[in-house]
């Protein structure tokens, strides 16, 4: 009697005889499938076969975390690092050390693991959620084969007197300015003569210059709980790209940017109140010269009435004479609309636009009698039928542009409120 389909099917895919198409594949190519997994789980492949036995061990990868593998952890380090022969380079290391973890390691196991990890030739760290950076700092920044590093917290305390990271080209950290000497961070930037991308969480001092004459690609995460007016500085003359996000619940920080070559700039501002537009005017002149500008406005929930978040009423706005693609998230109530209307008339060279309206929460309407209408997008009605969004390609051809500034430049008879 003849075997039913379903039953053919299962024993063509259980017999023997079938090949092993996982085995079938070159030593080269299965080290590099398993050096796209955890650690942990390429070394569970060990008990497939004798040929998987090692295999794992010489991925040019190790990404293990000590919170979710803290019982085999060491043993682990042990095979998939320290006990590797030279022959088998090491390109990246992920570490992921739990704080409480961490304190029942041998002291001298994470700088023997670094050490180990310089010799083979490591060129990307990340090392997370260790609290003892300080003993090993001097020992990380001597792995002068470094070409990416990203630590959770820089401690210039315990700036070794010895960098020799010329090899470096990103950063990733944060820094606090109100604990450690900003200075000591300008002169560690300055050690980093291939470094090109920083992203940076800063803790922000008044007065604070951030200097780098290498870096063409800033991340910048500005971070702030203290109240009162502060400014800072920029100084990169080599800064290509800007991306800035302010996560400061007080007052927005005055921004002075000093970046000749900047092309690109992504602004993220949020919590803004009437007192901040001298500061988002000012940002705004300081970018004035990029060719692509992105910007996500959010206004303050508690303000009872629109105003003019991106220029100073009365005011200039300024030129933006190379900029050929706009970007633009917020509130298009009319005073808004009014300013991204004096912002198209000041960009000449200006190719696509895209202009998102946000509708503030729910919740805010009917708090510090705040009315809906207020907040209405002004934005002329596309072509679904409503006014949440315009985006608009081919600008530089002169009959849709002006078509375009035909629609926007439409009188806004904003209320004033007192």
């Amino acid at each position: 009697m003849a075997n039913p389909p379903m039953q053919r099917r299962r024993r063509r895919y259980t017999d023997g005889n079938e090949a092993d198409c996982l085995s079938a594949l070159p030593d080269a190519l299965l080290v590099t499938i398993l050096s796209l997994l955890p650690t942990s789980v390429a070394a569970r492949t060990s008990v497939l076969s004798r040929r998987f036995r090692d295999l794992w061990k010489a991925s040019p990868s190790i990404d293990l975390s000590l919170e979710a593998e803290a019982s085999t952890f060491e043993a682990t380090v042990n095979g998939a690092l320290l006990s590797r022969p030279p022959s088998n380079s090491l390109h990246s290391l992920h570490l992921q050390l739990g704080c409480d973890e961490a304190d029942h390691l041998p002291d001298s196991f994470l700088p023997s693991l670094l050490l180990k990890a310089h010799s083979l030739g490591l060129r990307h760290l990340t090392l997370r959620g260790y609290a003892h950076l300080s003993s090993i700092i001097p020992t990380i920044f001597s792995i002068d084969s470094l070409h990416s590093l990203d630590i959770v917290l820089i401690i210039l305390k315990a700036f070794p007197s010895l960098v020799t990271l010329t090899r470096l080209k990103s950063l990733s950290s944060t820094f606090d300015s109100n604990d450690d000497d900003p200075a000591t961070l300008n002169h560690l930037l300055s050690h980093l003569p291939s470094l090109q991308h920083l992203l940076l969480f800063l803790f922000v001092k008044d007065g604070f210059t951030l200097s780098s004459q290498t870096v063409r690609n800033l991340e910048l995460f500005l971070i702030d709980d203290r109240p009162g007016d502060k400014s800072m500085g920029l100084s990169m003359p080599s800064l290509e790209m800007l991306r800035l996000d302010n996560r400061n619940p007080q007052a927005l920080l005055r921004i002075h940017v000093h970046a000749p070559s900047l092309k690109k700039a992504a602004i993220n501002l949020r919590n803004l109140c009437k007192p901040d537009v001298t500061a988002i005017a000012h940002l705004l002149n300081c970018v004035s010269n990029v060719e692509e500008l992105s910007l996500h406005i959010e206004e303050c929930p508690e303000e009872k009435f629109p105003f003019p978040v991106l220029f100073e009423p009365d005011k200039d706005v300024p030129d933006f004479p190379n900029l050929k693609h706009l970007n633009v998230n917020m509130c298009f109530h009319e005073h808004n609309f009014k300013s991204i209307v004096a912002l198209l008339h000041h960009s000449p060279a200006l190719e696509s636009l895209k202009l998102v309206h946000e509708v503030p929460g729910a919740y805010t309407f009917g708090r510090n009698h705040r009315k809906r209408n207020d907040w209405r997008s002004k934005l002329p009605r596309n072509a679904a039928g409503n006014h949440n969004y315009t985006h608009l390609t081919n600008l530089h051809l002169g009959q849709k542009s002006k078509e375009f500034m035909k629609l926007v430049s439409k009188r806004c008879a904003c209320k004033a409120h007192s």
